[in-house]
């Protein structure tokens, strides 16, 4: 199946490489060329999946035009912005669905190194399930300085305190997984479509008993552009951190039966379930039971 934007197609794509890198995008026009010439050089094989949320500077055109001339790019791209979270629970779908071995997240801002991708895959090759790009590990560096690297520093070191576990790096996106390492609809399921996700994934990780190794990155300031997190993310990562050191139930995971079919308001196959019978779908977010799906298309 050739490279595709969502509205336009109905199934996942044919992989070309083992490993599926994942970027969510949103105004991303003076990074994202950048980014993707550098992962592409690396000498890894990758596949590489654009989420991007409708962007309003021209993203989502110079995405569509190098995948017309590069089998290893896809792009999705979603109705509005619907929140950073979501949009990785996308990816991991895309990843599965795709038999893909391994998927990669980064932010797509040039933050994260890409030579840094390499580091990952190679503590995942070493044994780790998922490997955890850290900037707070020994080695660990990054280019915040005074409130912002304040806020970042004392956010993750809580986190460590409260929830009493041996990461030091919980909110950030430069992760790998090994897929078959990690029950379906750990990440999937997860309850937040925006930056709580990176934290509530990484205590899912630790107290699902997979095998997490933090590795040190470099993390810089962006390269272009201004950041997306808005101030109210602050007091949501509070609350999320509060209902994580409160609740340490196992999540409850949920599966839809087979065949899945496809979403009944936008017509992709990218669902995830949410309760006994409901699909979600993580192209538009609508939710509906099972039995309202559209069946999928016989070829």
């Amino acid at each position: 199946m050739p490279n595709f934007v969502a509205n336009n197609v109905v199934g996942i794509p044919v992989r070309t490489a083992d490993t599926l890198v994942v970027l969510a995008t949103y105004n991303e026009q003076g990074n994202i060329g950048l980014l993707l010439d550098r992962l592409l050089a690396l000498p890894a094989q990758l596949d590489i999946l654009v989420v991007d949320d409708s962007s309003t500077d021209g993203t989502t055109a110079i995405v569509t035009g190098r995948m017309a001339s590069d089998p290893r790019i896809r792009l999705i791209v979603r109705p509005r912005k619907l929140g950073i979270g979501s949009a990785h629970k996308l990816g991991w779908v895309v990843a599965r669905g795709g038999s893909y071995s391994r998927i990669v997240t980064l932010d797509a801002d040039l933050s994260h190194d890409p030579r840094d991708l390499l580091k990952l895959i190679e503590a995942l090759d070493a044994g780790a399930d998922v490997a955890i790009g850290s900037r707070f590990i020994h080695g660990g560096k990054l280019d915040y300085r005074g409130w912002r690297l304040f806020l970042s520093r004392a956010a993750n070191r809580l986190a460590r305190i409260v929830l009493k576990m041996p990461l030091f790096e919980y909110t950030t996106s430069f992760r790998a997984a090994r897929l078959d390492r990690i029950p379906i609809g750990l990440v999937e399921t997860l309850p937040s479509d925006g930056y709580g996700f990176f934290m509530t994934c990484a205590v899912r990780f630790v107290r699902s008993g997979v095998v997490v190794m933090e590795v040190p990155i470099y993390f810089r300031k962006r390269h272009s552009g201004r950041s997306k997190i808005p101030p109210l993310e602050i007091l949501r990562g509070g609350f999320v951190l509060l209902c994580l050191a409160i609740c340490r139930r196992p999540p409850k995971i949920f599966t839809l039966r087979a065949p899945i079919g496809n979403c009944s308001s936008c017509g992709q196959p990218y669902l995830t379930s949410t309760a006994p019978g409901i699909a979600r779908c993580l192209v538009c977010l609508h939710s509906t039971t099972q039995t309202l799906l559209m069946p999928i298309a016989k070829r």
